[in-house]
């Protein structure tokens, strides 16, 4: 079967390389460079952590999405995960934790509850006020976001898979699974899988109603020397306020210190070119400092940015329309499912899975 791939991120890569297993002639086309360095996924790491709230069925599927990136570690002969362990700490958000921990019991993923002086052990870089306390997952952890990208493209080409970048889709026939480029090219295929993110609103308009375009923007950010071995020890982390959840990602296998979360998300238009605004960067250290010993002795080395189509709900939007599927709503928070999500493609494909069952499991429901 002829499968036509839209989008060269982590889904789009994934869906080819689970359709290629499968033995279908895929073709993956993106609007840049594949991989593409200033694509969203093209980030240094990401974290994989089953904490989401009263979204108790992503936490199940973290489970899932651990045993989906196993199986393509095993095909590029490498693992790209680092097991650090994940803390979310409690600074305000006390019923997104209780949720939290409900669902961590219910789908019996191991997981330990911190206070005190445990959490002063495993993260002295931090200040945190007396009544603070954590909840650490020790399976969870860092994936190496652009190093999976890279080894995918590459894997794919050699699988026998075929690249077109830098190819602009200026037409899409959902319902025949046709594409026109836009020097004139026209590519029908048996299946269509499209997954561009931030761009899909231009590709598919009535899902405009259901998705905000975001840019996210991180700082990567220099720690006191005092501070770095504490750093490369610790697990990710999310810090769970009243106001805004923050996250920081340790400097593992290479990578830097990384500081992000929500006060750093704006709504863009994804046909602007996105920039890094340093008011950005300072913003996000600041809402870290209240936080940090010796906080006055950290700087802000960069920044990287990202565009995302972020849903309204907060949960995936999967839509089938004839021989095509749409995959989006990531809003930054699919990357750890992005092999899952690749694998579920390929079911839909061989007509495993109705295109109506996958958008209730991408929804969480």
């Amino acid at each position: 079967m002829k499968v036509i791939v839209i989008g060269a991120g982590v889904i789009g890569l994934s869906s080819a390389w689970a359709c290629l297993k499968r033995g279908h002639d895929v073709t993956v086309i993106d609007r840049g460079p594949i991989p593409n360095p200033a694509s969203a996924s093209f980030d240094q790491h990401r974290m994989i952590r089953p904490h989401y709230g009263d979204q108790r069925a992503y936490t199940a599927m973290v489970r899932e999405a651990i045993l989906a990136w196993e199986a393509l570690w095993e095909d590029l002969g490498q693992s790209y995960f680092e097991r650090t362990g994940v803390v979310a700490i409690d600074l305000g958000d006390s019923a997104w934790m209780d949720a939290t921990v409900e669902a961590l019991s219910a789908e019996q993923i191991r997981h330990e509850r911190l206070s005190g002086g445990a959490l002063s052990d495993l993260m002295p870089m931090l200040d945190l006020p007396p009544s603070a306390w954590g909840l650490l997952a020790p399976d969870a952890g860092v994936l190496l976001a652009d190093r999976i990208v890279s080894s995918l493209a590459t894997w794919i080409e050699r699988a026998g898979g075929a690249l077109l970048p830098m190819s602009l889709v200026s037409d899409l026939d959902m319902a025949g699974a046709t594409v026109t480029l836009e020097d004139g090219r026209h590519m029908t295929a048996d299946r269509l899988i499209v997954a561009t993110g931030a761009w899909t609103p231009g590709l598919v308009p009535d899902l405009g109603t259901q998705l905000n375009t975001v840019q996210s923007t991180v700082a990567y950010i220099d720690p006191p020397d005092s501070q770095v071995e504490n750093w490369v020890a610790s697990p990710a982390l999310f810090l769970m306020t009243n106001r805004s959840h923050l996250y920081a990602l340790p400097p593992v296998a290479g990578t830097g210190l990384k500081f992000g979360g929500a006060p750093i998300l704006k709504e863009v238009d994804p046909a602007q070119k996105s920039t890094v605004d340093e008011a950005d960067l300072v913003k996000t250290l600041e809402s870290f400092r209240p936080f940090l010993r010796g906080a006055e002795d950290y700087g802000v080395i960069r920044g990287a940015d990202g565009l995302y189509a972020d849903p309204m709900d907060k949960r995936f939007v999967v839509l089938e329309r004839g021989k095509s599927v749409v995959i989006t709503g990531c809003g930054g928070r699919m990357f750890k499912f992005g092999a899952l999500f690749g694998q579920v493609a390929a079911r839909w494909v061989n007509g495993d899975v109705s295109g109506s069952a996958f958008a209730r499991w991408a929804a969480g429901q």
